[in-house]
């Protein structure tokens, strides 16, 4: 009798006990603070160059046993990067002649999570994806939200063709279009939380392809041609920006910090670089240094506080106009086709070589990792087709090769997720996926 009485006395306290439960969870999710569910990049890929910095660089370790997982047509050319969110989706945009041309494909087989036809411009964009997994993309006229099923969650009408967005603060994305649009926006709601500002008196909303053919060879009727670089912490970000009736474009340097409480995007500096400026422009991981590509084929640096140059480096030619930057200063800049892989480091007044490996021809962007190894796609000695590839950053060693099947062209880029997994397409419009044995092997 009296273990029953315990018995029936502790199923009496039960229920209590499940009550406070309950309220100490309901306090702590309406306690103001505890939870911010503000939209930030998601851990990962997040969007173009990798980062708001636009530095190809990756933080995760990638397995010692990747290896192809799948691939996938997209069905038409791919020339945007590709993007991997915190739960290793794989962002594509292409440019196919029907079908979808923007794909959301799973990490498991690269089916599609979901699809959609987008307009002209998509495929310049690389998806930017917050922690909820849930994609920005522009196209002409046009700026997005999706959900993480595919449903439009806002739309944003915009003057020419949005490039690929960044965040720019907690909640807040950053969208610059080609005719000069500056928008800042509540990645929730598509308020404005900063004015709108326009950069060129003759951008037309009447014709949103206007100068969009000049975006490729960074012509002068192309105001911005390249995402911006965005510095977080010290709420500003550079542009590759052609003032209207200029010989040249230049690096511009804008804030976005508050003035009375409110957020107002203004000019800081402006750098005229010889030739002009080709490409997105890249930041230091610490903030202090922007680097750019000249049409004179120049690496240069500029004080990110001043806009002052700290050095020019001659390289030989701006290639794909883009480069990988790590945080302790090491350069890998992006050639033209099958041009060598190039190890440069910043050594504060002056870029010095670090190596160079003429025997691999390189047809893609890198990506400088924490492990102290670059990962990049290189043309098959004596062949067409294409292998990923993993050097040493000391010595530029070679410490891995893997194939990609029936692959040709050039690569746009290396994606790596949050465990180490990686992405590439080539510009024919295929996407690879590679993840550890063990993982492709458990499913």
């Amino acid at each position: 009798m009296a273990a029953a009485g315990r018995r029936r006395g502790h199923r009496r306290r039960l229920p209590a006990t499940v009550l406070l439960c309950v309220l100490a969870v309901m306090v702590a999710a309406c306690s103001d603070g505890q939870v911010d569910v503000r939209s930030v990049a998601s851990a990962g890929w997040s969007g173009f160059g990798g980062n708001a910095a636009n530095s190809n660089f990756a933080y995760p370790a990638v397995p010692d046993d990747l290896e192809l997982s799948w691939t996938r047509p997209t069905g038409g050319p791919v020339t945007a990067p590709v993007t991997i969110s915190g739960n290793s989706n794989v962002g594509v945009t292409s440019n196919p002649a029907n079908g979808c041309n923007l794909l959301v494909l799973d990490p498991r087989n690269g089916r599609k999570n979901f699809c959609k036809r987008m307009r002209p411009g998509i495929e310049v964009n690389a998806m930017l994806v917050d922690q909820f997994d849930q994609p920005y993309v522009g196209e002409e006229t046009m700026f997005l939200a999706f959900n993480a099923g595919g449903a439009i969650r806002w739309r944003m009408p915009v003057i020419g063709v949005p490039l690929s967005a960044k965040f720019a603060a907690p909640g807040e994305v950053l969208v610059a279009t080609t005719q000069g649009q500056l928008l800042m926006l509540n990645s929730q709601t598509s308020e404005f939380t900063a004015p709108e500002v326009r950069l060129r008196a003759d951008a037309n909303p009447d014709d949103p392809t206007f100068g969009f053919g000049e975006c490729v060879t960074n012509g002068p009727r192309c105001a911005i041609p390249a995402p911006p670089a965005v510095d977080v912490d010290n709420e500003r970000f550079f542009l590759n920006f052609w003032p209207q009736g200029a010989i040249a474009s230049q690096i511009r340097a804008m804030s976005y910090a508050a003035d009375d409480g409110n957020r107002t995007m203004r000019e800081i500096w402006h750098a005229d670089l010889p030739g002009g400026v080709i490409g997105a422009p890249t930041l230091s991981a610490d903030g202090s240094t922007v680097y750019a590509f000249t049409r004179l084929g120049q690496i240069v640096a500029l004080d990110a506080e001043s806009g002052d140059t700290r050095w020019t480096y001659d390289n030989g030619g701006y290639g794909f106009a883009t480069m990988s930057v790590s945080p302790d200063g090491l350069i890998i800049p992006t050639g033209i086709l099958g041009a060598p892989l190039r190890m440069l480091r910043d050594a504060g007044d002056r870029a010095e070589q670090v190596w160079q490996r003429d025997d691999l021809a390189v047809v893609s962007l890198s990506t400088l990792t924490d492990a102290g190894t670059a990962w990049t796609v290189v043309r098959d000695a004596g062949a067409d087709t294409l292998s990923l590839t993993e050097v040493s950053t000391e010595d530029g060693a070679t410490t891995r090769t893997l194939p990609l099947p029936e692959s040709v062209g050039f690569a746009t880029g290396v994606a790596v997720s949050p465990s180490g997994q990686i992405a590439t397409a080539t510009n024919i419009g295929k996407v690879y996926f590679f993840d550890s044995r063990e993982a492709i092997e458990s499913r």
